[in-house]
């Protein structure tokens, strides 16, 4: 029988990436000396607007969530990812991660391989860059491409060419021309500031509390948005999935990070899904909402891959993946990740599926339709299993009743989760994110840290 049962998957690369120094007078002694430089966030090439702040790259470095990338990539590494999704040491990756700065900046700093760089993040001292490297951006615009495709070179995939209407696109048009590779290492860990302390679960932490529930199964559910019932009933039936018997937990994962106009704030988010269980629509020991610092790239197949990547590493054994998954627009073709998951790739590299291919993932993908409601049915209806005409709420129109203070139906929103965006709606004074909020954010992050 045991050779029914799904055993947790080993972190991507077979460990644990932790790069972390929480003694601070070994910490003091690393950076004395040491030249400083304040992070900058990653500023949209045309509109100034912050699009990316690289502290969150290395926060999900340092801590595990990207293993077994452990710092800023040297040109070859980037240059490899690029043709066959591939770090140096072979393992599956999907982007290239860099730490960016300008020509001025960088000639100021007088740094060079073999420098070790003191990373400030709010006036005090955060990480450091140990620099074995340094290369320069010829052409951001040709890198942005070469990221996520082109419908010339990746047909299988990609339907239109990626434009400045595409926030993955402009974070990599906006990246400064010169890169500094090396590891990092955080010497002051941040603390996170309410509500999202209480959801910050690292890769060690995640599988630690998994064995504490006694979760050997667990399926993650990626979101970017509050939960309407269509994602509870999605989590609820996807759950099913397992070996024997369903899932022991479902993971909710939120992306935090810099947001778009019409967002929902990542406040509203993080309590929007704990008002799920806390509601009892899923019950509290099996079901944890977690979060993960990352400036979304909405790279579909290749942020599927991503996700497959921290998930794995959280300790999961499943993912759910929907229609368009982790997209914007029509860039890509609306079921990329599937295909991606089910036969692969070749022209991102991937003759067979991530988890068939050498050095790939062992999580394994639970591909799901979508929920909406069935008015014969009289409920949430799967759309591959009711045969009637079902009522089909897109999440432009939920937002248009939110935005005009109209509490949809609980079939539609649970009552607790409206109650929640109505308490950030009155904080912030708006539903929604706006550019005040986006700018507002990115000067003051999620974290705080002390003096070191």
């Amino acid at each position: 029988m045991s050779r029914f049962l799904i055993k947790r998957p080993l972190p991507h690369g077979g460990r644990l990436v932790e790069r972390v120094v929480r003694d601070p007078e070994r910490a003091k002694k690393m950076i004395k000396g040491c030249p400083t430089y304040d992070i900058q966030p990653t500023l949209h090439y045309e509109t100034g607007v912050p699009v990316r702040n690289v502290y969150r790259e290395i926060m999900s470095i340092c801590y595990g969530f990207f293993s077994p990338v452990e710092g800023s990539m040297c040109q070859a590494e980037v240059e490899r990812i690029l043709k066959e999704r591939r770090l140096l040491n072979e393992w599956i990756f999907p982007y290239p991660l860099v730490f960016d700065i300008s020509k001025e900046d960088y000639k100021k700093l007088g740094v060079g391989s073999g420098d070790r760089l003191v990373l400030n993040l709010k006036g005090k001292p955060f990480a450091i860059l140990d620099i074995e490297e340094v290369w320069e951006i010829s052409d951001t615009e040709e890198l942005a491409h070469k990221t996520f495709g082109t419908p010339e070179d990746n047909p299988e995939v990609v339907r239109e060419r990626f434009n400045k209407k595409h926030p993955g696109w402009v974070i990599y048009k906006s990246l400064n021309p010169i890169v500094l590779a090396g590891k990092y290492t955080i010497i002051n860990e941040p603390v996170f500031r309410p509500p999202f302390d209480r959801f910050w679960y690292p890769p060690r932490k995640a599988r630690e509390e998994f064995d504490k529930r006694g979760w050997r199964t667990v399926i993650n559910h990626q979101t970017r948005n509050v939960p309407h019932v269509g994602h509870e009933f999605l989590m609820k039936n996807a759950a099913f999935t397992g070996d024997l018997e369903p899932c022991h937990g479902i993971l909710v994962n939120a992306i935090i990070g810099v947001k778009r106009r019409g967002d929902y704030p990542d406040e509203a988010i993080c309590e929007g899904h704990e008002a799920v269980n806390t509601g009892g629509y899923i019950k509290n020991s099996r079901h944890l909402p977690t979060i993960c610092l990352w400036d979304m790239r909405y790279g579909n197949p290749l942020e599927s891959l991503l996700h497959g990547i921290i998930r794995q590493n959280m300790g999961c054994t499943h993912h759910m993946f929907g229609r368009d998954h982790a997209a914007v627009g029509e860039y890509y073709d609306k079921w990329s990740t599937q295909i991606l998951w089910n036969e692969g790739i070749p022209s991102f590299g991937f003759d067979a599926p991530p988890t068939d291919v050498p050095y790939g993932l062992e999580i394994r993908p639970q591909n799901m339709r979508e929920f909406s409601f069935c008015p014969t049915c009289k409920e949430m209806a799967y759309s591959e299993t009711c045969g009637h005409e079902r009522e089909k709420l897109s999440g432009s129109f939920l937002r248009g009743m939110v935005a005009q203070g109209v509490q949809p139906p609980s079939i539609i929103m649970r009552p607790e989760v409206f109650k929640v965006v109505v308490k950030w709606w009155k904080h912030f004074g708006y539903p929604f994110c706006n550019e005040k909020y986006v700018i507002n954010k990115e000067k003051e992050l999620e974290v705080d840290l002390k003096d070191l």
